[in-house]
């Protein structure tokens, strides 16, 4: 049996053994032996260079260049600072995309991992994970908070009023992808995300009114919210399309579901639709449609309750309901 490359080792990491583009887009990045390197992961630069029999300067220089190119994580922990791998296919991708100077043949290369790999994966993954990691958060616009709850882990304008350290980076799907002209920066990193953001310089900082900003562009957009699947939204806030986004793109086309609705779903006033069509125009989704007596219907299998229907209706006839109860969501305790 022939010995696998690292660059063939990563990509058997990353659940693809046989992938064709996983090794091309890390020999793009590193070189053999800082792909040996990784594939040696996780460790100190001490433990690393007495595994490899390389210098611990030459580790750490190799360890920088990984770090900068979101193919290496870093951790601090009783003044121990150790670093590891990508833990899988989607942080390798949203890491690598926003390295910091990467030429456009790179995006090239993940657009064709993209259209040609990721489709045989994203099944098997749906499969084998108990729970998405991510979940859709709808819009603020479109919830009567008079009538409906609205718990602090869905509020996007809380979440960033209450962060410490905000960063902003270019969404990494259409970065690749290029499928519409949605706006491009408009991923926001929250405390840890925004702190490791900064340090790689993968993004910029930016202040709560600024992020609040991007957030009103990507809700006008019509971008859907989406975040990390449990109670402390913590890391990040993307704003996604249904073209582009690797999860999404995923649900609309084979109906493979990746990513978590929100806890609401749209409701509609028969008596106020005028069946303009718009709601059905604005939904990345289908879910959407007029009936056959010209009133807007809501097809609940289809929807991720993310909101953009509510915003975009000229008679206020939608609003969001709460479908589904608060330990929906992992982690979720009282408030």
């Amino acid at each position: 049996m022939t010995e696998k490359s690292p660059y063939q080792q990563f990509a058997a990491n990353m659940f693809h053994e046989d992938s064709i583009w996983i090794p091309r887009i890390l020999e793009f990045m590193i070189n053999a032996e800082q792909a040996a390197l990784l594939i040696s992961l996780p460790g100190t630069k001490n433990s690393l260079a007495v595994k490899l029999d390389r210098s611990e300067k030459e580790i750490a220089s190799d360890l920088a260049d990984l770090f900068h190119k979101g193919l290496a994580f870093k951790r601090m922990k009783d003044g121990v600072e150790t670093f590891r791998a990508p833990a899988h296919i989607a942080q390798f991708h949203d890491a690598s995309i926003v390295w910091p100077g990467a030429p456009k043949a790179f995006y090239g290369l993940w657009k064709q991992y993209m259209e040609e790999e990721w489709p045989k994966l994203a099944p098997l993954i749906e499969q084998f994970i108990p729970k998405p990691f991510t979940r859709v958060i709808p819009v603020n616009k479109s919830i009567d908070t008079g009538k409906v709850k609205v718990l602090t882990t869905e509020d996007v304008r809380q979440t960033i009023e209450k962060a410490d350290r905000l960063a902003v980076t270019k969404c990494t799907c259409r970065l690749t992808m290029g499928k519409c002209d949605a706006p491009l920066e408009v991923c926001l990193q929250v405390n840890r995300g925004a702190e490791y953001t900064i340090e790689r310089g993968s993004g910029r900082e930016v202040t709560q009114a600024e992020a609040l900003e991007i957030i009103e562009s990507a809700q006008a957009a019509g971008l859907v919210h989406v975040t990390m699947n449990k109670a402390d939204i913590g890391g990040f806030i993307c704003n996604c399309c249904g073209c582009c986004c690797q999860s999404f793109s995923m649900l609309v086309a084979n109906g493979v579901s990746l990513c978590d609705p929100s806890r609401y779903s749209p409701a509609i006033a028969d008596d106020k639709c005028s069946a303009c069509g718009l709601c059905e125009e604005r939904c990345w989704f289908g879910a959407i449609a007029m009936n056959k007596d010209g009133i807007a219907e809501v097809n609940e299998e289809k929807c991720l309750g993310c909101g953009q229907c509510a915003t975009v209706c000229p008679e206020e006839a939608i609003s969001m309901k709460t479908v589904r109860e608060p330990d929906f969501i992992p982690g979720y305790s009282v408030e």
